[in-house]
Parts: structure tokens; sequence; C-alpha cells
């Protein structure tokens, strides 16, 4: 299980990720039993918040 927390922290890296493959590399988001089925909007959306 992936946490806000860990996704937070990659957004606010010194090197954050540009896309969700990106974010998939760095925090195995997505990639559990469901593949994001669950996650996925909530993952995006926080995605598209940390790109702002």
């Amino acid at each position: 299980r992936v946490s806000r927390g860990e996704i937070r922290d990659a957004l606010l890296s010194s090197i954050p990720p540009r896309d969700l493959d990106g974010l998939r590399r760095r925090t195995r988001a997505q990639l559990g039993r469901c593949q994001g089925f669950y996650c996925g909007a909530e993952v995006e959306s926080m995605l598209a918040e940390g790109s702002r």
C-alpha cells in the first residue's frame, strides 16, 4: 500500500515526477492487486494538484 504522504513526498521532491508513469516508478502507486482501479482517480488528482 502506498500512502498519501508517500505520494505527496514524491511530488515535493527536488526532481518531481512529470506524469503518472513517473509517479508510479517512484512510489509504486497503482501497481497493487487492483492495478489502480480504486485509487486511480485520487492519484491522478494528486498529480494534477502537485504539478501546479
